[in-house]
């Protein structure tokens, strides 16, 4: 390039002098001159920019009026336009910037990713950023811009990969880790996260981000007691931090501890009494522990501060459910439905408000697990009073018990595939081929027929097994041997262990049950229980007899016919129970009634005796003590 003219490079000497001793006006007047000395100079553009982004563009106006293919002043000139705003304008600058210079410098490639990413358009954002990348591919700067645009837009597994190389270039950087921490945690890559935020902490000890994204990271890897601790130095390092106290609050739940999630959840809504996450974890430990005063008020106040907040509104209906208007209670639960933790869906038709059902092309779509579905399809005899041919979403294995119990009823397999990390509930192809125009999801159900508190429901179930399998089933249960009623038992989920376990038992913890004299016991166990059976034999002298050709996770059907051969059955919350319910099996549950609205009966089944009051915590030792009294008081067999 041609040396600079000797008028312009003195004027442009004083400027920067003046600059120095921070004589800005002045400054300013020498770098006018110096422009207008050699106005189509792009070295002076580049170096004399400074103010604000209209005297920019003004002067990258003049230097493209002389030459309008210069890459350098296109780029500053785009970014000029994007401080003010100027979308559109900054998309086209920088656009002609990486035309005339594709190779030339990766800043016009990064500014557009930015532009781009400002207007919400992350996806269209992510092949500047790598387009920049892929020309310093040893710059973990431009490493963590990338992971940065990348993870805007939900392309995880790219920011993992940038973000973990930048994190290899820079291992001893801090920030560096936590940015390729949450990249990858969320890229379903835990072990590479859990490595790097010990790395994180380790760089840094005292840094409270670290010690957090260790705890959150410490779930799968490490398991929950790590978690929790990590949660718990956290809040050490930085105890005026809220996100690190609902950190905390979330650990201690995940153990199982509602006092001690209660308490960090407290402290981080003094810290910061309107945080939307203290809120939550507050109430939902106290909605564990029975609190629903507190609950309620917590929630409440919450909702009031985020009124957008459809957990906190989900949270508030438990309470009302439990101790309130149980109307208001459904009412607010319907928010479910927006929240991040409720499924996905693609081509649903639209939803039925009002009080008036369709005659015709209404779909019930299914919802949260096959236990609830149970639960809500109780309200089907009553939904088919109002509205008589819906179509129904249910799982296939539930398909021959509905058909049998309701011959005229149309069902559909639940509509779900997966995507990614998740699952997504697909309607587009169902929605057209049977003429559907409506939806009302099953967890709807009762708060069209069960707002009143003081009307439970008369059923006793609603289904009907199959009565050539009931009548071999009979058969087969009573070469048993001994005598006595026979009674099903299940002692867990198999979504157990954490939070839940709170909610479940050992197989050991049954014995005051199983101990009980003139009762014969049934194993309705679905997943692998044989070693516990052993277990239980060799060591205890007792006999729970489990029929091994029966799949009892997959044959519902045959599972059915099972329960409805027994004289009851006995289930902690279990999908088992809800399936006995169903049946009209006399049930006792080891815990409270359905969402806790009653205390001595149930309010969907009246063949359900819960164990526990509303006002009482979980506690699984009670709910068995009080399980063998009841027992002992029921010695006649169902007719």
């Amino acid at each position: 390039m041609r040396p600079l003219d000797p008028i312009a490079q003195q004027a442009l000497r004083r400027g920067l002098a003046d600059r120095a001793a921070q004589r800005s006006a002045a400054a300013q007047d020498w770098f006018r001159a110096a422009i207008c000395a050699a106005p189509g100079d792009p070295r002076l553009v580049t170096l004399v920019i400074g103010g604000d982004a209209r005297t920019q563009i003004r002067l990258c106006g003049r230097a493209l009026c002389l030459d309008p293919l210069q890459p350098q002043i296109l780029e500053l000139a785009g970014q000029a336009r994007a401080e003010l705003g100027d979308g559109p304008g900054s998309e086209k600058l920088l656009r002609r910037a990486l035309v005339v210079d594709p190779q030339g410098t990766r800043r016009a490639a990064f500014a557009m990713a930015d532009t781009l990413t400002r207007a919400g358009r992350s996806a269209a954002a992510v092949p500047f950023a790598w387009w920049a990348a892929v020309s310093e591919p040893n710059q973990p700067t431009t490493l963590v811009r990338l992971a940065m645009v990348a993870g805007q837009a939900e392309r995880w597994a790219l920011a993992a990969t940038a973000a973990l190389k930048a994190c290899r270039l820079l291992p001893l950087l801090p920030e560096l880790a936590v940015t390729a921490v949450v990249a990858a945690r969320e890229a379903d890559r835990g072990q590479e996260a859990w490595a790097w935020a010990r790395r994180a902490v380790a760089a840094a000890p005292q840094n409270a981000d670290g010690a957090r994204l260790l705890s959150e990271s410490a779930n799968r890897p490490a398991g929950l007691a790590s978690r929790r601790r990590w949660a718990r130095r956290a809040t050490m390092i930085q105890p005026l931090s809220a996100a690190a106290w609902e950190q905390r609050a979330l650990a201690e739940r995940a153990e199982g501890d509602f006092s001690a999630s209660q308490s960090a959840a407290r402290r981080g809504l003094l810290v910061t009494p309107d945080d939307r996450g203290g809120a939550w974890s507050m109430a939902q430990a106290a909605i564990s522990r029975a609190q629903y005063d507190l609950a309620g008020r917590v929630a409440r106040t919450g909702w009031t501060a985020h009124p957008q907040d459809s957990e906190l509104a989900y949270l508030w209906g438990q309470v009302e459910k439990a101790v309130g208007d149980l109307g208001r209670g459904w009412d607010l639960e319907a928010a479910r439905t927006t929240g991040p933790r409720f499924h996905r869906t693609v081509g649903l038709p639209p939803r039925v408000d009002g009080p008036d059902l369709p005659a015709e092309g209404m779909l019930v779509a299914a919802e949260q697990g096959i236990g609830d579905e149970l639960l809500f399809m109780s309200c089907l005899p009553d939904l088919l009073a109002d509205c008589p041919a819906p179509v129904v979403e249910a799982d296939p294995r539930f398909h021959p018990l509905f058909r049998r119990s309701f011959p005229d009823l149309r069902l559909i397999d639940r509509q779900v595939r997966a995507e990614g990390k998740g699952a997504i509930y697909d309607y587009t192809g169902v929605v057209p081929a049977l003429g559907l125009t409506s939806h009302i999801h099953a967890g709807d159900l009762p708060a069209r027929y069960r707002r009143d508190r003081a009307r439970p429901s008369t059923q006793g179930g609603y289904l009907t097994a199959d009565p050539a399998k009931v009548a071999a089933w009979r058969a087969r249960v009573a070469g048993l041997g001994g005598e006595g009623p026979l009674i099903g038992l299940c002692w867990r989920s198999m979504m157990g262990g954490g939070l839940r376990s709170a909610y479940y038992a050992e197989l050991p913890e049954m014995l005051p049950i199983l101990r009980v004299p003139g009762y014969r016991f049934v194993c309705l166990q679905y997943d692998e229980c044989r070693d516990e059976l052993d277990s239980l034999r060799r060591e205890h002298g007792i006999e729970l007899w489990r029929p091994e050709d029966l799949d009892q996770l997959e044959d519902l059907d045959g599972v059915a016919a099972l329960i409805s051969a027994l004289d009851g059955v006995v289930s902690t919350a279990t999908s088992v129970c809800v399936l006995a319910a169903a049946l009209g099996c006399p049930t006792i549950r080891l815990a409270s009634s359905f969402y806790s609205i009653l205390d001595d009966r149930d309010f969907f089944f009246a063949n359900v005796t819960p164990t526990l009051r509303r006002d009482e915590a979980m506690d699984i030792s009670l709910a068995v003590e009080r399980t063998a009294g009841l027992l002992r008081t029921r010695a006649q067999p169902r007719n």
